[in-house]
């Protein structure tokens, strides 16, 4: 997990937010892809976004994972992304 505090001043509506956290995800992960493609790992970008359709997050995850898929990651969302279900909420 990286932690990268970061505090902005204007208003996001929750998609915005959720595109943000995709970015600022997608920036760690492309600063990381000569040393995994050294080892021959392949990078997932876990998404604090639920697929399910109940929960408010899940209005940006077809963005988000386009977003992802499109810059050539692995796109995991909630239930099945472990980092997202097991560190995004203990961070604030």
């Amino acid at each position: 997990m990286f932690i990268a505090p970061d505090k902005l001043t204007q208003k996001m509506s929750l998609r915005e937010r959720m595109i943000y956290e995709v970015a600022r995800s997608i920036e760690v992960a492309y600063s990381l892809c000569d040393l995994l493609d050294k080892y021959d790992v392949e990078l997932e970008v876990h998404a604090d976004i639920n697929t399910d359709p109940h929960f408010e997050s899940n209005v940006a995850l077809k963005e988000a994972m386009g977003y992802i898929l499109g810059m050539g990651f692995t796109f995991k969302a909630k239930p099945d992304a472990f980092a997202s279900s097991a560190c995004a909420d203990k961070v604030v």
